[in-house]
């Protein structure tokens, strides 16, 4: 194989595929506990100076993580979109190969009848 070909395995792919979309949800999931109350909310710790740094501090923690949950779930939702065309993709091109294949088995099949006298050879 040359370095600039690759090959596919499509039942390897259609494998990740089916693992992928519980990641997906498991994704979404975390990231909708995080959006919406309780998770969305600010820790009640007082208002005191330290209770106010410590719940600033959590504050900037949570949105660091929901921000990585968001861009979690956006590239998990990329690499399922991708996989799901290269499996059309190969599935369009295995369809066109047969289809390729019956046309020029008719062609030939014509062929030979022409050249047998009406009955096909094969």
């Amino acid at each position: 194989m040359a370095a600039d070909e690759f090959a596919v395995d499509l039942l390897s792919l259609q494998d990740f595929q089916q693992r992928l979309q519980p990641r997906v949800e498991a994704a979404f999931a975390a990231l909708t506990a995080l959006t919406t109350a309780p998770g969305s909310d600010r820790p009640a710790l007082g208002g005191f100076h330290d209770a106010q740094r410590t719940a600033d501090r959590h504050q900037e923690l949570h949105d660091e993580y929901v921000a990585r949950l968001r861009r979690l779930v956006t590239a998990l939702a990329v690499a399922q979109s991708a996989t799901t065309q290269i499996i059309e993709s190969y599935r369009d091109v295995d369809e066109l190969s047969r289809t390729n294949a019956q046309q020029i088995a008719g062609a030939v099949g014509a062929v030979s009848e022409a050249l047998h006298g009406g009955r096909r050879n094969g």
